[in-house]
């Protein structure tokens, strides 16, 4: 249920980017497919209704069979104590693109822009988004970004045209319920 809203949001925001006045963000220059796959925790993101409530999430992005991606999400609704959910999805790279420019299938025959706007040259923290800037998403490594790293992640949401101060983090550790900063709204332990 949660990829179908996922989806539909997507699919409306892309609808409506066409008539932003701002241009597209930049993207990364070049992104080595082969130091992309692999987990990454979601650290942060722009509050959107099909992600609230979730702990815990995570992706996993490998290489299909046919040279596309398979994303595997996982996360926890509403608790660390709930279930984990699983949804596979593929995504493919367009060509000519520098590896930057990806579409995510959620299911057909929907697909959504998804642009990798930074990487870290160690391939540790990427920032994601789409066309209008209404979503973004930091990604890690680990479930924990050391203060200097988050901060120049930061500065580079901004300089990219997105507001940091609109980012909420995601709940990844049951004790970050509550925090200041952390999106724990309908969170129980």
């Amino acid at each position: 249920m949660k990829s179908h809203l996922f989806a539909l949001a997507c699919a409306i925001a892309a609808l409506m980017s066409p008539f932003s006045l701002r241009a597209n963000p930049a993207t990364q220059p070049q992104v080595d497919m082969n130091r992309m796959y692999g987990g990454w925790y979601m650290i942060a993101t722009l509050p959107n209704w099909f992600e609230k409530g979730i702990v815990a999430p995570y992706d996993i992005y490998s290489k299909r069979p046919d040279g596309d991606l398979q994303e595997d999400f996982t996360f926890r609704p509403g608790s660390f104590a709930a279930e984990p959910k699983h949804f596979t999805v593929h995504d493919w790279v367009l060509p000519n693109t520098n590896n930057a420019h990806w579409r995510v299938q959620v299911f057909w025959p929907i697909n959504l822009p998804f642009l990798v706007l930074w990487v870290d040259p160690q391939y540790r923290y990427v920032i994601f988004g789409e066309e209008d800037r209404q979503l973004g998403w930091i990604f890690s490594r680990t479930r924990d970004i050391p203060a200097a790293d988050y901060a120049e992640i930061l500065r580079r949401f901004d300089a990219i045209g997105y507001d940091s101060g609109k980012l909420v983090k995601f709940v990844q550790r049951p004790e970050q319920i509550g925090k200041p900063g952390y999106w724990s709204e309908g969170l129980t332990r």
